[in-house]
């Protein structure tokens, strides 16, 4: 036997520690904080006890602990989100995913870049933007803006309208945990009874028909409103009569891209990322201002 291993088999014959999950071998630090870290990114604000977590690995409540105050530390330095834990028997925790603002600032000032491309200008003057608002990367890292920001308005639900609303409030409802509730043009006989309401579209300026299942919402419940665009606020402003006929409250209605006109919008108080001011369609030049501090909108109500 050589020296080297001897040394092998006195190293590999010390105390076992933690477990690789699912085998007998023993997992390194950085395996089970990778392991860890993957638990609670799979499964944001879902709570996890600390038994939970050093389950797998064999490991002391305390050295969880100390796994956890390191996860931590790196998801504030990259700015993804924060761990917050609870005291009380067993000990939880949850990944809180959210854009902190130096993130949320550089994610807006980039979506705006994108939107004015001279490209995604059409004709009528209108602007594409289908492959940004459904872009898997894009509604993800918007989503996580929105839940920074609307996380402390304490939303039970979220709700928007088919169709381009829906990448964006999915991405936005799984940062927060939440539930997702998907207004439709029209009742499905599959979802049970529905509550349905007509509503003054400010864009095309004919009334529409918009329903929820009875079953989706209670009394009481905590409703942020996403949506992916925003001109007059007829659809906003029809949400928001929705979840008042199931006697909840609207926490908050957040929209990737507004436009500056009309003034006047059929809502109150509001968040957007991005204002839209101008589209030339002659020179194809779009004017979109971002929201970099996220200011809220006041709003005037016209009706």
């Amino acid at each position: 036997m050589t020296a080297g291993q001897g040394e092998s088999r006195k190293l590999s014959g010390t105390a076992p520690q933690a477990k690789r999950a699912g085998t007998g071998a023993a997992a390194t630090r950085a395996e089970r904080l990778a392991g860890i870290a993957l638990r609670l990114l799979s499964r944001p604000a879902t709570p996890h006890t600390l038994d939970e977590l050093a389950a797998p690995y064999a490991t002391a409540r305390s050295t969880s602990s100390d796994d956890i105050v390191t996860l931590n530390r790196l998801a504030v330095e990259q700015g993804i989100g924060q761990i917050e834990t609870s005291p009380g028997k067993g000990g939880g925790v949850r990944f809180l995913p959210g854009a902190t603002p130096a993130v949320a600032k550089e994610t807006i000032a980039r979506f705006c870049a994108a939107a004015r491309d001279p490209v995604r200008v059409l004709p009528g003057g209108f602007l594409y933007l289908t492959d940004l608002v459904c872009s898997p990367q894009w509604s993800s890292q918007l989503g996580e803006v929105f839940a920074a920001v609307m996380r402390q308005a304490e939303p039970t639900h979220v709700l928007t309208v088919e169709t381009r609303g829906i990448p964006i409030a999915l991405m936005t409802a799984h940062k927060l945990g939440l539930p997702l509730l998907i207004a439709r043009r029209d009742a499905r006989v599959t979802e049970g009874p529905a509550l349905s309401i007509t509503y003054l579209s400010a864009t095309t300026g004919s009334v529409q028909n918009m329903s929820l299942p009875r079953r989706a919402l209670r009394s009481g419940a905590r409703v942020l409103i996403i949506d992916d665009f925003m001109r007059g606020g007829g659809t906003a402003k029809g949400l928001t009569d929705l979840v008042a006929e199931f006697e909840a409250v609207v926490a908050g209605i957040g929209l990737a891209i507004v436009t500056r006109a009309p003034v006047d919008k059929r809502v109150g108080r509001f968040l957007p990322l991005a204002v839209l001011n101008r589209v030339d369609e002659g020179s194809h030049w779009v004017e979109i201002e971002p929201n970099l501090d996220l200011q809220w909108f006041g709003g005037h109500r016209s009706g």
